[in-house]
């Protein structure tokens, strides 16, 4: 039985096809068919029922799903306990984030880690998704909310304000915002409902009940281009707002929801010299940076 399939055969009972599973793994469709065609092969039965579109568990799969969990957790923490301990801060880091951070706060950072460590390399994951550190799908991940799982080490790094934007030509056709009429006759762009629980979406929603909405996507750059070519109003935060051009701060009578910034590592690989080294740089340079992502009155938690 070759144990290396279980990763595939996890991502496809985690995603639901083999599609699904071949983009998170970064690789091919049939790939991904092939390595879970031959972990059935070698356990002798069949895991999934192939439906149109999709895979579903079948009940043996459903009986072991847990037991092969456990085996990947249980060979991810052998992987990090031995491995990079004597490599040094040279090598591969993953770091997760939403894909607007990745791009537009810790992109621009890592200039500064290749000129600290020429040997490593950084693997930005931007996705909506939140990696599981667990299961190693990253070694770093920046998220807005407290990580809840109790292997994972966290520091709250700062805050992150949000702002209301508009583009100059939408606040000359639609005049002022009536916030007291729930934004009757404004146009709003908004994220995703599927997504998890957002604090400025609730609050725009909460605030912006008679507004019509014109667009929802999970990408925080479409929401900042397409208030600049002009189509609403958008919930942003001010680090893109404030830094996009076209864009104007609509002055809100009640302040928009903050968040806060954790970066979490899981407890296994928090002294790999490189992890080490890349959550030294990456958490410096989001300091460096907190004064256009924190809230007034609201510093970042030096002593972290």
């Amino acid at each position: 039985m070759n144990w290396d399939d279980l990763r595939f055969v996890l991502a496809v009972a985690k995603h639901g096809s083999l599609s699904a599973a071949a983009r998170h793994l970064r690789t091919t469709q049939p790939t991904v068919g092939r390595r879970v065609a031959a972990f059935e092969a070698s356990l002798g039965t069949q895991i999934f029922r192939r439906l149109p579109g999709s895979l579903a568990l079948t009940e043996s799969g459903i009986s072991i799903l847990e037991r092969l969990e456990r085996i990947e957790t249980e060979t991810l923490a052998i992987e990090r306990t031995v491995s990079g301990r004597d490599a040094g801060a040279e090598g591969v880091v993953r770091v997760s984030a939403a894909e607007w951070f990745c791009a537009c706060v810790l992109a621009p950072i890592c200039a500064e880690l290749s000129d600290a460590h020429p040997g490593m390399t950084i693997e930005l994951l931007g996705e909506s998704r939140r990696a599981n550190l667990a299961r190693g799908e990253a070694d770093i991940a920046f998220r807005f909310v407290r990580f809840e799982q109790g292997e994972v080490v966290q520091r709250r790094l700062g805050g992150l304000a949000f702002g209301l934007y508009a583009a100059p030509a939408y606040l000359n056709r639609h005049h002022s915002v009536d916030f007291g009429a729930g934004f009757k006759g404004q146009v709003i762009i908004a994220m995703r409902r599927e997504l998890d629980a957002i604090a400025d979406l609730v609050w725009l929603e909460e605030i912006a009940d008679q507004a019509s909405t014109v667009l929802r996507t999970d990408s925080r750059q479409a929401q900042a281009h397409a208030a600049v070519a002009g189509a609403g109003l958008a919930c942003l935060p001010c680090y893109i707002g404030d830094n996009t051009t076209g864009l104007i701060r609509v002055n809100t009578p009640l302040p928009v929801p903050a968040r806060e910034i954790w970066m979490g590592i899981h407890a296994e690989v928090r002294n790999t010299p490189r992890v080490q080294a890349a959550a030294r740089i990456l958490a410096a340079g989001i300091r460096k940076k907190s004064s256009g992502l924190e809230p007034g009155g609201h510093p970042p938690d030096k002593n972290a």
